[in-house]
């Protein structure tokens, strides 16, 4: 299961080969990059969680929630932001703020990186606590130190959207592209 992923994965990284810098001077790179290798991420713990040997461990736990945060949030969602920091900016004209953007970014991954942790090793300890046939309070408590955690990167998270907000308002049509617009139709 993991060959077509590392070698999709690989193509992908070997395309920067010779150009380390690009990363640095794009709003989008970053943000396809990290949608990348949370692809990467998502597809070996799923690949993991597939051996019926894990299975019985982390299904129905916590850790399939963190699975599931880490493919939609860390791998579509970094993706959709890497295509409208790059696809908006060229359709009204108009850049974001570059702090702006980098708050996003940084914001969005440390609160990725804290939840997905955080809720997984929760998984991992109520799997352990469903295996030993304790009861399910015991799970749940077993589970509670994490729950802390995952809030703060859930908060992380939510601050990453509202400034992706900001950023999506600084790229709105201003009225210099409705003027242009109108005299090229009356032209």
């Amino acid at each position: 299961m993991m060959v077509p992923v590392g070698a999709g994965v690989g193509n992908f990284l070997l395309t920067f080969r010779g150009a380390p810098r690009a990363i640095s001077r794009s709003y989008t790179l970053p943000f396809i990059l990290t949608g990348v290798l949370g692809y990467a991420a998502a597809s070996a713990q799923g690949t993991l969680e597939a051996f019926k040997s894990a299975n019985i461990y982390w299904h129905f736990t916590n850790f399939t929630v963190g699975h599931s945060h880490l493919a939609m949030y860390g791998f579509i969602a970094f993706l959709i932001w890497g295509g409208v920091y790059a696809l908006l900016p060229r359709m009204t004209g108009r850049e974001p703020p570059p702090v702006m953007v980098g708050i996003h970014f940084w914001l969005a991954l440390v609160g990725l990186v804290i939840y997905v942790l955080s809720i997984t090793i929760a998984g991992v300890l109520q799997g352990f606590s469903w295996v030993a046939e304790e009861s399910f309070i015991q799970s749940v408590t077993a589970a509670e130190p994490m729950w802390l955690w995952r809030t703060i990167g859930g908060l992380l998270m939510v601050g990453s959207h509202v400034a992706f907000a900001v950023n999506l308002w600084a790229m709105r049509p201003g009225d210099d592209l409705a003027d242009t617009e109108a005299a090229e139709v009356t032209a």
